[in-house]
């Protein structure tokens, strides 16, 4: 950070410095950066606005630069006495398109890159001749237009086209489609002053456009123009260069001055003519003089910088970068587009996900906003908010069935199932396993199903509380506060009545107190109470109260906010509930006034705020300002964000979310750790140290960074408090961690073991699998033998022996044999061909069950095989292609075996839901008595149990079927 010149500081900054070698280094690049500045008086910025050279190869670096803009792709276009140029972020290029209209050393007025068409401004004052060249990048044409007046103020409007104004009134739109349009006359509207001529001309957020002449500003309405006064000196005033809207006002830069108009009347609420405000811009207290900062020098032009709130200057002595020195980038334009986007929006709930993604369920549906954008989720009342997991957050609705789940990653969502179709879900809080809720008479219990819907059930019935409004768990017991009054459940799940006694009174909050609860109540204030319902304390509007209406409370250390039927009220508790006086606050954090929703607060830890919703819309309160507003006799050091870099060339990543952490991580490599303190704005300096390394103390502007360089791996304590404050209750006290390289640790280590120990393991079971892979085949195919070959061998073996007895030659008998025969043989083959590897294809088990169903069938059954779903399947596993055979071998046989002339369909089905096997036969009408039973059936059964499928036997008399079902292949 730099100081004024002339400001003495007794501060040592806290330094960790690296090797001697690297602090030469350092010292020498310092030095030489200091030798080679061309404008030292930059250094000296006060506290509210930074100015920084942009470094510019030479000789750039010295040029007069007359206009220049960014555009979207990240390059910096500019003018200078001797052409066009591009700069890349290292290297500036000539722009030279070759043609006679433009030659490269062309001086024009102005230059503007819209999409893939760059425009030149060029002008003839003495001719009053103007003209715009319009150059397409893509094709290389030049399209020339001439002009009734100087174009002024290039911009991109809302609906996404380029748009200027020419200085005799006209305005000018252009887009890719349609090319450049005359759309406005604004010289033929009322009031139009002639021979004036525009000097400039801006759109404030709303679309109002405001014109200036050398004169006066003007406010353009429909066919009129309404005029302010004239700027007084008109001598003293110079060319209008800029202009800005905020909210309320209308600031006009001369080349020598500054003029504030009242945006609604045009009144000047300002003028200041010297050189105190020779440049200004705009920043969140209004405009930010910069001529202390820069002296004797020219600003020719400026543009800002998309998503930041610097601007980029053009000047005599080269280019400047210039922006509030204390405003994150972007910080204020977004939330004045959120609160902008709500207002008038009746808000009923509020979170932000770990995404950053804000969600603010509206009367008007729910919203979502993803820091660029705004999209409706859903026309639902989203009254109010539970995450339930990581990426899922649980929200009841207002009106609705209960509740739907939402999904932060996509932002979709779908409704839980309720059969008991709950209404008006008031409140969703945790409990035990799952989640309790409130609603009209009931409080629910939600539990969690397999598949990410929640059960809901009824935990507690009693109509005697009426709508549930707030749900807490106090020292173990639940209170409830509803529109009856304020309930406390008993262990036997009991409901009893605590406040008010003998009547009803609507209660929408709960707050603890150390003695007590403070109550929101409905109509008669904030009423504190002791745990029997004897009221202690009342607070009423007398009383600073903005409404007696108090839908909602919020505790902020030791400040209490409510939100009311007349706006939001603060009050600090350690000074015994005193109303602290809050300023207005600006556009961009909404209104104090409006009228709070009850369930619209909600703790945004990510961006240090407390966001409430109302009727209007959004209000942001900053934890920080609230905390310096409070009385407190000992005041708190607040960490405002943490700056790590891996080198110092290059610009370190900023983390403004680090006042939430309560341990800090240095990661692997950050060499450079760059702290920011806040506090209250009486409070100007710091005192800091890091205990393991010291126990002096450092003193520090608060304003400044403290900067840490090269701090060793390990543990260390922060402690920063302000001078005055000696409780070390008071301090802020984080722990920083600094990590080491991942290969240094013992974590490390142990993976490496866990990991060798696991290949280990991995390959012993894959051994342990095969071998008992091979003794399960060697167990099934003794099974297959034994029951397909042993009964077959055997009725051999007894008929043989009965022809040997007989002593003679039976032909029935040596038939017997040699059918037998063959059936053992045709189970071998089966077997056989069931455990060859090289059969592990569909076409081959299509084929084998084909084959057989054809030999058993042929000439005894009409015969209809259809195959599906298929295409794809390439091998199957031994196991399945085995079973399935055996089984549908078995199903053949039993056909072939107990029918006579039947027609047999047999269906191989894989689909999406499952691969289905049917085989279906007829039966003949005589013979009823002609079922499949015994056990062939029961080996089926068994079979498709080894291959995890299942197997259906259905017999209507007339059809007789057998479906197995299992996972499509």
């Amino acid at each position: 950070m730099h100081e004024p010149p002339g400001s003495k500081s007794t501060d040592t900054p806290l330094l960790f410095f690296l090797p001697y070698h690297f602090c030469r280094q350092l010292i020498s690049i310092s030095i030489l950066a200091m030798a080679i500045c061309v404008i030292p008086l930059l250094s000296a910025a006060q506290n509210s606005i930074t100015v920084n050279p942009v470094n510019l190869p030479k000789p750039f670096d010295h040029a007069e630069i007359r206009h220049l803009m960014l555009d979207n792709e990240g390059f910096l276009w500019f003018i200078t006495n001797q052409g066009i140029w591009r700069f890349d972020g290292s290297d500036v290029q000539p722009v030279d398109i070759h043609s006679p209209l433009l030659p490269q050393n062309t001086v024009p007025d102005g230059i503007y890159r819209y999409h893939n068409f760059l425009f030149v401004s060029l002008g003839d004052v003495p001719t009053n001749r103007y003209q715009i060249l319009c150059y397409n990048i893509g094709n290389k044409h030049l399209s020339q237009y001439n002009m009734p007046g100087r174009p002024i103020n290039y911009m991109i409007g809302k609906g996404g086209a380029l748009q200027f104004m020419t200085s005799d009134g006209s305005r000018w739109m252009f887009t890719d489609e349609r090319g450049l349009k005359q759309t406005d006359k604004y010289f033929t509207c009322k009031g139009w002053v002639k021979g004036d001529g525009m000097e400039y001309y801006t759109i404030d957020a709303k679309g109002n456009t405001y014109l200036f002449s050398h004169k006066k500003a003007g406010l353009v309405k429909k066919d009129s123009i309404i005029w302010s006064l004239p700027a007084a000196p008109l001598q003293a005033l110079a060319f209008v260069k800029q202009a800005w809207c905020d909210s309320k006002y209308v600031f006009a830069n001369c080349g020598n001055g500054l003029v504030v108009y009242d945006k609604n009347s045009l009144q000047i609420v300002y003028e200041r003519f010297d050189e105190t405000y020779s440049l200004s811009l705009p920043g969140k207290d209004g405009q930010l003089p910069v001529f202390k900062v820069i002296k004797d020098l020219r600003i020719q032009d400026m543009c800002k910088e998309p998503g930041t709130n610097r601007t980029l200057a053009g000047t005599d002595k080269g280019l400047l970068e210039i922006g509030p020195s204390d405003d994150m980038p972007g910080e204020t334009d977004k939330q004045q587009l959120v609160v902008d986007f709500f207002k008038n929006k009746s808000v009923r709930s509020i979170y932000r996900s770990s995404n950053k993604k804000l969600y603010v369920g509206t009367y008007q549906g729910h919203f979502v906003y993803d820091g660029n954008t705004f999209k409706r989720i859903n026309g639902n009342i989203a009254y109010t908010v539970q995450p339930v997991a990581p990426n899922n957050l649980l929200v009841g609705m207002e009106g609705g069935t209960g509740f739907y789940l939402l999904d932060t990653r996509t932002d979709e969502w779908h409704l839980n199932p309720n059969t008991l179709r709950t209404t008006s879900t008031t409140k969703i809080i945790p409990y035990t396993n799952g989640f309790l809720t409130g609603s009209s008479g009931y409080i629910y219990y939600l539990t969690a199903l397999p598949n990410g819907d929640y059960k809901i059930t009824p935990w507690l019935t009693d109509a005697k509380i009426g709508i549930v409004k707030d749900l807490k768990f106090i020292n173990g017991d639940l209170w409830v506060a509803s529109v009856l009054g304020l309930f406390k459940v008993d262990k036997s799940g009991n409901a009893n009545k605590v406040y008010p006694a003998g009547r009803a009174l609507g209660c929408y909050a709960i707050l603890k107190d150390n003695d007590g609860f403070w109550i929101g109540t409905n109509g008669e204030g904030l009423i504190k109470i002791d745990k029997a319902g004897k009221v202690i304390k009342q607070i009423h509007f007398g009383d600073g109260l903005a409404g007696e209406y108090v839908y909602s409370l919020f505790q902020l250390d030791k400040l209490v906010i409510a939100g009311t039927s007349g706006g939001i009220s603060i009050f600090d508790r350690s000074s015994g509930m005193q109303p602290l006086a809050i300023p207005d606050l600006p556009a961009f954090d909404g209104s104090l006034y409006q009228e709070i929703n009850h369930s619209a607060v909600f703790d945004d830890t990510a961006e240090n705020k407390i966001i409430l919703g109302g009727t209007q819309g959004l209000t942001f309160l900053d934890k920080d300002y609230l905390r310096s507003a409070a009385g407190k006799p000992n005041d708190r050091v607040n960490l405002s964000y943490i700056k790590k870099g891996y080198k110092t060339s290059q610009q370190p990543a900023t983390d403004i979310f680090v006042s939430n952490q309560g341990v800090i991580k240095i990661l692997p490599g950050n060499t450079f750790i760059g702290l920011k303190f806040s506090g209250p704005f009486y409070q100007k300096y710091i005192l800091f140290r890091i205990k393991e390394l010291g126990t002096a103390w450092q003193k520090r502007k608060l304003s400044e960074e403290v900067s840490l360089f090269a701090i060793p791996p390990g543990k260390y304590t922060l402690q920063v408090r302000f001078p005055s404050v000696t409780d070390q209750r008071y301090w802020l006290i984080k722990t920083i961690t600094v990590v080491p390289h991942f290969y240094q640790t013992w974590f490390f280590d142990m993976i490496v073991g866990l990991v060798i120990g696991l290949i280990i393991y991995m390959a012993w079971l894959a051994r342990a699998r095969q071998i008992r892979n091979q003794h399960l085949l060697r167990t099934t195919i003794a099974s297959d033998l034994h029951d397909e070959i042993g009964s077959a061998l055997t009725r051999i073996s007894l008929t043989s022996e009965l022809m040997n007895i007989k002593q003679q030659l039976d032909t029935k008998v040596v038939e017997r044999i040699s059918k037998d025969s063959k059936e053992a043989i045709a189970s071998i083959s089966d077997i056989i061909w069931s455990i060859d590897a090289r059969n592990d294809t569909r076409e081959d088990l299509v084929a084998r069950m084909r084959e057989h169903a054809h030999n058993m069938l042929d000439g005894m059954a009409s015969l209809n095989f259809e195959v599906s779903g298929l295409d794809r399947v390439t091998d199957l596993p031994q196991l399945v292609r085995q079973n399935i055979y055996l089984v549908f071998k078995e199903a053949i046989n039993n056909i072939a075996k107990h029918n006579t002339n039947p027609e047999v369909f047999i269906m191989l089905n894989n689909q999406l839901k499952g691969m289905t096997i049917s085989i279906k036969n007829t039966i003949a009408e005589k013979k009823p008595a002609s079922t499949h039973t015994g056990q062939g059936l029961r080996n089926m059964q068994m079979r498709a149990k080894r291959m995890k499928a299942t197997l259906d036997i259905l017999n209507d008399g007339s059809l007789f079927t057998i479906t197995i079902k299992m996972k499509r292949w």
